[in-house]
């Protein structure tokens, strides 16, 4: 290999290494980029076992405030999909709303049921949102708004779009 290199000229000499600097460099800068990627790959593994770990130091507590939780819940207030629909709709009306609501997804647990619906609502005034909210807290821990988004109405200036998701917790299903 050295004699191939001396038999060259100088100017293929110096493009060689001029090739051979621009291969390790490209190597070089791979490989710290996959260093890179692995060192945050361990340091949010890191973290979330840490996560996990403090939950699981807790366990105890956590079981016996989610025990205390459902001795205070009534299960005849808990709400099943249709149930959840109607109370949705019954708030909405009296707010002055006319919601438009997806139909309900539950997941099954063995001692719950949980309900979520997606409401949604047109060209509604921000009073008449607010006021169906507050009844919709006054509801709470039965019925539970997770999400909210609001947008401006385009066609209807002082007028919200609004979508909800509004979720309900079923004890002994």
């Amino acid at each position: 290999m050295r004699d191939y290199f001396q038999k060259r000229s100088r100017r293929e000499q110096t493009l060689l290494v001029a090739f051979a600097l621009m291969l390790g460099l490209t190597w070089a800068v791979s490989a710290l980029v996959r260093v890179r990627t692995r060192w945050q790959d361990w340091r949010s593994v890191s973290a979330e076992l840490a996560g996990q770990q403090l939950w699981l130091d807790r366990r105890t507590e956590v079981e016996e405030r989610s025990a205390a939780a459902v001795r205070n819940l009534d299960p005849a207030r808990t709400y099943d999909a249709t149930r959840l629909v109607t109370a949705v709709t019954a708030l909405a009306s009296q707010a002055g709303l006319q919601p438009s609501i997806d139909s309900p997804q539950t997941k099954q647990t063995p001692q719950f049921a949980y309900h979520t619906i997606k409401v949604n609502f047109r060209r509604a005034n921000l009073n008449a949102l607010l006021s169906f909210y507050d009844e919709l807290a006054k509801q709470a821990p039965y019925l539970n708004l997770e999400q909210i988004a609001l947008q401006t109405d385009r066609t209807a200036p002082g007028f919200l779009n609004a979508t909800l998701q509004v979720s309900a917790t079923q004890i002994g299903k």
